[in-house]
Formats: C-alpha cells, sequence, structure tokens
C-alpha cells in the first residue's frame, strides 16, 4: 500500500493526518516509520489505522474497506504475540493454580478428601464475590476493568480471583508476569497483550511498590486499561490491608493511588453464620469444609483450611534455636527482605535470638535439626519454611535487557545457597507480634553479608528508623555497591548528618551508584550539593548519565534535566535534553507536556525551541480534555503562541470527550486563558448538554468551572434546569459543595430549596459528610434547616469507624451549638473509636479538648497511649503532641516508648531530649551506639 501511494515521504503522511480531524489518532513521524517497517512493533491501533487511511486515499483505494482489514490484521498480529497463557491451561493442570503459580494455597488433607474431591474443595461464594463478579461480567461485556482483593492472609484472595477466572469463557488469557522480576516483567510485555487478557497480579506490592519501576507499572496498567483497541482486559490483584493503605496514602505512589483507588474489594477474615451453615448443608459435603466449619475459631474457615491453626501450634512448639531460626525469617520479612530468604542469612542470625544457656548448649547439628522441624509439611499443606526450588524459571522468553533498562542479570542478581519462603499466615502473624521487637546485631549483621541486593535498601532504611545508624549505613553502603542509586542518596544524606566533614560515602555513592534511574540520579546529584560535595559531583558527572539515562519515563528526564542544570553541567544539559528530543512521541501529549516543562525549566531554550518547531500541537490526540488541557499550559508557559494557534485550529473543544467533569473543567479553564472565548462557549455547551443533573459532584464542578471561564450564558441555563430541586441526596459531600456553589453563585431560592431537601432527607451514615453539610447550611444562613438536621439527631447515628471524620463531626456540631449532642456524640467516640490510625485519633483528641470534653479525652488518651499503632513519624509526633497539650503526661511516656521498635526513632530522641546522647544512634538492646566512622564499614 505504500508504494501504491507513490511512497509518499513521513512529512507528508504526517501532514495528511493532521489535516484529517476524523481521525482518532495524530502519531509521530517515528511512529509512522514503526507502522510501514516494522511489522512485529507496528503500534497502537488508532495510529495504524490513521497511516493506513491517508495512504489509501493516496492510492485511490477503498479507505473505508480497508479500514476494516487492517483493524482485523491488527488485532491477529496481537492475538499472535499476545501474552499469557489460555485460562484453559490453568483449568487443566492445578498445579499451576497453587503456590508456585498463581498463588492459592493447597488445603489441609483430611480423610481421603484429596481423592474424592480434587485438590480445591468446593468454593462457597461470599459477598466479595458478587462484587467481584461485577468487574468480571462488564469485562466479558467488553469494557476492561480492575479489581483488588484486600483482606489479611489467607483469607481467600486469592481463591476468590480464581474462581472468578475460572468462569470466563474460551478465548480468554491469563498472564502472570513474574520474571526477572515482577515489575520489569510487566514493563517489558505490556505492549503485547491483547484483548480478553486477564493481569494477574497476586500480591500486588510486588509489581506496584518499588521505586520508580511501581509508578512506571501503575502508569502502563492505566494506558492499558484506557486503551479501547485493546479492550476488554482485566487486572486483578491482591493486597493485605496494610500494603493498601502504604500504595494508596503515601506520597511516592501517587501512580499507584490513581490506579487503585475506587477498586478495592475487601475480604473479611471470617464467614458469616449462613456461610457456616451453607458449608456443611450438603448431604456429601467434602469433609475438609466440614472440620473447617466446626473447628475454625471465630469463623475463620480459610485460615483453617490453609492450615493455619496447625502452623501456629507447630509455631508455639517451637523451641530454641527453632523458634531462633522462625523469628530470624519473621523479622527479616516484616523489615524489607523478599519472599525468597537465603539461609545463610537465617543461620548466622538465629544465634543473636537465644539466651546464653540456650547458646552454650548448642550442638553441632543444630541447623539441620531445626530445618528439619520447620520445613516437615503440616497434614498436606506446607511448613513453616519451605525451600524455594533454585532453578530458574520455566518457559520464560529471555531479554537481553530488563524493563527498567538495567540487564536482567543485574536487575534481579541470584543468590548464591539455598532460600526459604516463610508461611504467609507466619509472615502477617510476625509483622503484627513483633512489631514491638527489634531484632539483634546477629540479625543486622547477617543481613549485610547475605541478604539480596535489591533488599539491603528497604533494610538500611528499616535500621535508621530504628536508630542502628551504623547497621543502616553498612546496608546502604552495600546496596550503592550494586548500584542502587535510592540507596547511595540515602548514603550521602545521612552520613552528612553523622560526619559532615567526610566525602568519602558522596565519593562512593558517586563512583558506584546505577545510571538507569534518572529521578534517582536527579535526587542524587540534590543530595551532593546539599552535602557540600562539590569535589564529587564531578565523579558522577564523569561518568555522563545524560548519555546513559533511559528516556521512558519523561516525569525523571525532566528532573534530571534540572538537577544537571542546577549542577551546572551544560553540556549534559544540551546532551540529555537532545536525546529526549530525538526519543519523544509527538502523539503523546503527557510526555511532550512533561518534556516541554523540563526543557524550560533546565534552560535548555535551544532545545524547546526545536521541540516547537517540530510542531507537536499539530500532533496532539484530542481524546483526552486533561492532556490537552495541560499541552495548553505548557505552551502558553513556554510563550509558544503558534502552537497555541495550531492547537486552537484544530477545535479541542469540539472533539474533547465529557465523560470527566474535572477534566473537561481544566480545560474550559486553559481555553478561557489563552483567549479562545468561541471554544469556551462551545465545549461548555457541550458538557451542559451531556450532564445529566443526578449527580451534585459533577454539576458542582460544572458550574464551577462555567463560572471560571465567564460562560455567564450557560451559568443560566445549568441553574434554570433546577439542580437543587432533582439533586440525588445520598452524598451529603457532595450536596454540600452545591450548595455552597448554588449560594456563591446568588440562586437563593435554589439555596433554600436543596437545603430544606437536604436537611430532611440526607443520610446520616457518613459523619464527615453530615459535618460538611451542617456547615454549609449554617454559612448558607439556613437557619431553620439546621434545626430540623439537628433533630434527627446525627450524633447518635454517626458511625464511629472513622475517627477523623467523627472529630469534623463534633467540630461541626459544637460550632453549630449542639451541645447535648456534643457530649451525646463525644462519649461514644472516647470508648469505642478504632485507633488504628494515630493520626486521626490526634484529631479527634483535639475536637474533644475543643469541645470542653475533659473526661473524654482522659478515655481515649489511656486507650491510644497503649493500643493505637505508631504508623507514621508525623502521625505519632501529631498524637504526641496532642497527647501533650490534653496533660497526659503517663500516656506520652507509654507512647514514646512503642515508638523507636516501630520506626519512629526521630520522634522518640526528639521527645526525650537526648539527641546529643545518641548522636551515633542506638544498639538492638536500646544503649547509645559507640562512635563510629565510615572507615569502620566492611
Amino acid at each position: 500500500m505504500y508504494l501504491a501511494a507513490g511512497a509518499p515521504s513521513l512529512d507528508e503522511i504526517t501532514g495528511d493526518i493532521a489535516a484529517d480531524d476524523g481521525l482518532k489518532a495524530a502519531p509521530s513521524r517515528d511512529t509512522v516509520h514503526r507502522v510501514i517497517t516494522d511489522s512485529e512493533r507496528s503500534g497502537q491501533q488508532a495510529a495504524v489505522v490513521a497511516v493506513a487511511t491517508v495512504l489509501a486515499r493516496r492510492a485511490v483505494w477503498d479507505a473505508p474497506d480497508l479500514t476494516e482489514r487492517v483493524i482485523k490484521l491488527w488485532r491477529r498480529a496481537q492475538e499472535r504475540r499476545r501474552a499469557g497463557r489460555p485460562v484453559g491451561d490453568f483449568r487443566g493442570d492445578v498445579r499451576l493454580v497453587l503456590d508456585g503459580g498463581l498463588g492459592v494455597h493447597p488445603v489441609l488433607a483430611i480423610d481421603g478428601a484429596l481423592n474424592r474431591f480434587g485438590t480445591l474443595p468446593a468454593y462457597v461464594p461470599r459477598d466479595h464475590d458478587a462484587r467481584l463478579k461485577t468487574v468480571v461480567e462488564a469485562a466479558k461485556a467488553g469494557r476492561s476493568g480492575i479489581a483488588v482483593l484486600v483482606g489479611g492472609s489467607s483469607t481467600g484472595k486469592t481463591r476468590a480471583l480464581w474462581e472468578a477466572v475460572d468462569a470466563l469463557p474460551d478465548g480468554w488469557h491469563l498472564w502472570h508476569p513474574i520474571s526477572p522480576t515482577a515489575p520489569d516483567a510487566v514493563l517489558a510485555e505490556l505492549q503485547d497483550i491483547a484483548p480478553r487478557t486477564v493481569v494477574w497480579l497476586n500480591e500486588a506490592q510486588h509489581y506496584l511498590g518499588p521505586e520508580s519501576l511501581g509508578e512506571r507499572v501503575a502508569a502502563g496498567l492505566r494506558q492499558l486499561l484506557l486503551d479501547p483497541s485493546r479492550a476488554p482486559v482485566l487486572v486483578l490483584g491482591t493486597l493485605w490491608p496494610e500494603r493498601w493503605d502504604a500504595l494508596t496514602t503515601h506520597e511516592r505512589h501517587v501512580g499507584a493511588r490513581e490506579l487503585l483507588v475506587g477498586r478495592k474489594i475487601d475480604v473479611p477474615d471470617a464467614f458469616t453464620h449462613a456461610h457456616l451453615t451453607a458449608l456443611g448443608a450438603a448431604d456429601d459435603a467434602d469433609p475438609r469444609l466440614t472440620q473447617a466449619a466446626q473447628r475454625a475459631d471465630d469463623g475463620q474457615v480459610t485460615q483453617y483450611l490453609a492450615g493455619a491453626p496447625v502452623l501456629m501450634e507447630r509455631y508455639r512448639a517451637a523451641r530454641g534455636a527453632t523458634l531462633a531460626l522462625i523469628h530470624a525469617a519473621m523479622d527479616a520479612r516484616r523489615l524489607g527482605a523478599g519472599l525468597h530468604i537465603p539461609l545463610d542469612w537465617l543461620a548466622d542470625a538465629a544465634p543473636g535470638y537465644l539466651t546464653d544457656t540456650e547458646y552454650h548448649a548448642l550442638d553441632s547439628d543444630w541447623l539441620s535439626k531445626a530445618l528439619a522441624y520447620v520445613t516437615t509439611p503440616c497434614n498436606g499443606i506446607p511448613g513453616i519454611l519451605t525451600p524455594v526450588n533454585p532453578s530458574g524459571p520455566r518457559n520464560q522468553r529471555t531479554r537481553r535487557t530488563a524493563a527498567s533498562g538495567v540487564p536482567a542479570e543485574r536487575s534481579a542478581p541470584r543468590s548464591q545457597g539455598p532460600r526459604y519462603l516463610l508461611a504467609d499466615y507466619l509472615d502477617q502473624h510476625g509483622r503484627l507480634q513483633r512489631a514491638q521487637t527489634i531484632p539483634p546485631i546477629d540479625f543486622w549483621t547477617a543481613a549485610a553479608h547475605h541478604a539480596h541486593p535489591t533488599d539491603m535498601t528497604a533494610l538500611g532504611d528499616a535500621a535508621w528508623d530504628r536508630g542502628l545508624y551504623r547497621d543502616a549505613t553498612q546496608l546502604h553502603k552495600h546496596a550503592t555497591t550494586h548500584g542502587n542509586p535510592h540507596a547511595a542518596r540515602t548514603l550521602v544524606a545521612h552520613l552528612n548528618i553523622l560526619h559532615p566533614p567526610d566525602h568519602h560515602p558522596a565519593q562512593w555513592a558517586a563512583a558506584h551508584t546505577a545510571l538507569d534511574d534518572p529521578l534517582a540520579l536527579a535526587q542524587l546529584l540534590t543530595a551532593l550539593r546539599e552535602a557540600g560535595a562539590d569535589e564529587q559531583i564531578p565523579v558522577l558527572l564523569a561518568r555522563d548519565p545524560a548519555a546513559h539515562s533511559p528516556l521512558n519515563n519523561p516525569l525523571a528526564v525532566a528532573r534530571l534535566l534540572k538537577g544537571l542544570r542546577e549542577a551546572g553541567a551544560h553540556e549534559q544539559v544540551t546532551t540529555l535534553a537532545e536525546r529526549a528530543l530525538a526519543h519523544i512521541p509527538l502523539d503523546n501529549s503527557f510526555e511532550v507536556a512533561w518534556l516541554l516543562k523540563g526543557l524550560r525549566e533546565a534552560g535548555a531554550d535551544e532545545q524547546v525551541r526545536v521541540l516547537l518547531a517540530r510542531d507537536p500541537a499539530a500532533h496532539s490526540p484530542l481524546n483526552d480534555p486533561f492532556e490537552v488541557a495541560w499541552l495548553l499550559e505548557e505552551f502558553r508557559e513556554a510563550g509558544a503562541d503558534e502552537q497555541v494557534r495550531v492547537l486552537l485550529a484544530r477545535d479541542p473543544a469540539a472533539h474533547s470527550p465529557l465523560n470527566d467533569p474535572s477534566e473537561v473543567a481544566w480545560l474550559l479553564e486553559e481555553l478561557g486563558k489563552v483567549g479562545a472565548d468561541e471554544q469556551v462557549t462551545s465545549l461548555a455547551e457541550r458538557a451542559l448538554a451531556h450532564s445529566p443533573l443526578d449527580d451534585p459532584s459533577e454539576v458542582t464542578t460544572l458550574l464551577e468551572a462555567l463560572r471560571k471561564a465567564g460562560a455567564d450564558e450557560q451559568v443560566r441555563v445549568l441553574l434554570a434546569r433546577d439542580p437543587a430541586a432533582h439533586s440525588p441526596l445520598g452524598n451529603p459531600t457532595a450536596v454540600a459543595r452545591l450548595l455552597e456553589k448554588l449560594r456563591e453563585a446568588g440562586t437563593h431560592e435554589q439555596v433554600t430549596t436543596l437545603a430544606e431537601r437536604a436537611a430532611a432527607h440526607s443520610p446520616l451514615d457518613n459523619p464527615l459528610a453530615v459535618a460538611r453539610l451542617l456547615t454549609a447550611l449554617r454559612e448558607a444562613g439556613a437557619d431553620e434547616q439546621v434545626r430540623v438536621l439537628l433533630a434527627r439527631d446525627p450524633a447518635a447515628h454517626s458511625p464511629l469507624d472513622n475517627p477523623l471524620a467523627v472529630a469534623r463531626l463534633l467540630t461541626a456540631l459544637r460550632e453549630a451549638g449542639a451541645d447535648e449532642q456534643v457530649t451525646t456524640l463525644a462519649e461514644r467516640a472516647a470508648a469505642h473509636s478504632p485507633l488504628d490510625n494515630p493520626l486521626a485519633v490526634a484529631r479527634l483528641l483535639t475536637a474533644l479538648r475543643e469541645a470542653g470534653a475533659h473526661e473524654q479525652v482522659t478515655t481515649l488518651a489511656e486507650r491510644a497511649a497503649t493500643h493505637s499503632p505508631p504508623r507514621s513519624q508525623y502521625a505519632s509526633s501529631q498524637l504526641l503532641e496532642e497527647l501533650q497539650e490534653a496533660g497526659a503526661d503517663e500516656q506520652v511516656t507509654a507512647l514514646v516508648e512503642r515508638l523507636t521498635a516501630a520506626g519512629h526513632y526521630e520522634v522518640f530522641i526528639a521527645f526525650r531530649g537526648i539527641r546529643e546522647q545518641f548522636r551515633f544512634g542506638r544498639e538492638p538492646d536500646g544503649s547509645a551506639a559507640p562512635s563510629w566512622t565510615w572507615d569502620d564499614m566492611d
């Protein structure tokens, strides 16, 4: 076809595409070249169709007919190289489903049940299965989706996912990426995901948790889910609750949070009475299920089937060196080790856990005896520790380079010697029961010698957070030696605190850090500058990071450009900028915007001009209002008026999807800032026509956007539809926001209408939402509606499961003068609010104190000091400050003593005022560490 079209140039093809606003993609010259020349990696379907369409026109062929043929061929090519295996393969071989494969735990062997009923017992669906089925059915109907089951160990998460997958029709594949590392495997083959594929992310923290790579995995999965040409795909994952919290609340995991939030399905720890009854109801019931229903404590059937009681019995019966080996494995896992723990580490660590009497009583074969005990299977399930098959993965494609840009053998170096896997249930048990325990010196010394290099950074962080500065430095040094740039940055920052004049750590970091993570390199450059390591910065720059840095993360490249400029490495700024320019796909607005921002901030004016001269505005897809708005902003900031005109000439207002009101709102704002008044009007009218009144949050977003953009006529049209009378009341927070915006718009009648409806009918089961509504009614002057809402007694009906929300409601009730309800809610909250979020507990203490509820302050303070887990340094310090403010000195002392083992040593020494005494850290026994220097490191 290309030859029949007269072999047009790349510029001619991209020009034809740019002139046709009906095409769904505007591929860059590089993408067009790949479409024409690379039959294996031709690109996205829309880009291939765009190129084929303009070539067909030049060849005077039937373009519509050809488009259908191209789409069929593209899909056939995707099928040929698609990732994963047919789901039927897993149905036919249960070994692929169990531990070592998809991760479903084997069950206890009871009364010959294996031969009669099969490896896995009959499945009893529960409430979470119904929610999961909704996502799976949508995928079967053609809509991509994601679901993450969140629950404790052995609660049935993985089995539930497998049951859902097993119900998929023939033609579906399952892809379980695992080698060379979980995130590398995803990034290497993500482009090969074809429609009707399940992406299996059991223990999703291994994919989304690693710094840098985890964020790239999250971005790739989001893009996959949004790609209509590869729909339907189904992303399924599992997480423990604490790992869900880490991925959805930590600032390092912004991309993971965007991927996961709203996709959580909770899996309960226990079966309900009805489910327990169903287990034994059949005449020919599986004896494993019957026994589990009869004997499981507190309805914890899945834990019983997975052998948890038997494992716990053997764990509690262990003594001496055997127990020490188990505790070393538990501590290794909870403090940062991967799944496979080297035996040499455990063997060298275990003696440190023993008493003097136990240690001197050890015989020469203690290790073999301990291993025999912990590896013995229990009624058909694996033992406390399971030997790991030393062979590499089977039937895996060999790739010369991992997706991270690191050679596979370095990204996942093979540990020498045998390795062991700790039983999942005991892993979680150890995290809970040993949270207040700091391992002995032998544990940390053995970790520095035997831990997997990829685990040493996390282990070093854990040691530092517990005041073990010397052990932390040793671990970070070894991790830096293996190239970890995050460890290198940490090493420089920490040693600058302890030994400011000594720049040997900076020299080590500059000489050894890998050059494959541009974001971490930028952070290392900053750390070196802040440490005054002026002579060591040239050492790092001499290794030419600009020439070696991967280019597949535009945010990271932008940060490195800025870091190089601040280091005065102007030639390398130019080198990296030119490499990035050559690599950037002009049809990816997200990457173009990031690069343009990075070039501007790095002062790479010439490269900014080169990028703009390539006319990215003509190539930008118009199907994402967020990306179009951002691109407009970057063009405006760069003074690229011509690019603004080119982009506006393509009429993004007419092409923008309308399904996300917040993104449409930003595009309206940016169109207004560049003076595109007609397009503001056009997009506003489209948004109005598309917007129903059954979502007060969407109505509020649109109303605010229209007012900001100066679309007064469209504001009047929207208000004329009377959203106050039609808005559902199920979300009081959204109703409160709408009430505020109606008040700002001066629509007093609608404010009154909505206030009356909301006060009388809004649900009271969300204290945060009720507080917001109560405040909005007060600010609107709706005093009568305030009285109506208070008469419904929200203090008595409010759930107590969110202390932060309860605190907000207490404050709102106090400000409304509802003193009796304040007392009612204060008494309930102080005695019964959960304590698992120390920051929320601190806010509740503040609200109680401000309400004058002194007895309740004392009650909650006593509970919090003993039972609230110190999860983060900030949350712990806030709780301590609030306890001090309340005069709860005993509770302050009790909480402070728990901080070090929880990893908040900095808060501990600050409150104790002993920083100088413990200048070099502490020892595991709590004593001050003796003076040490860089020369003491191995």
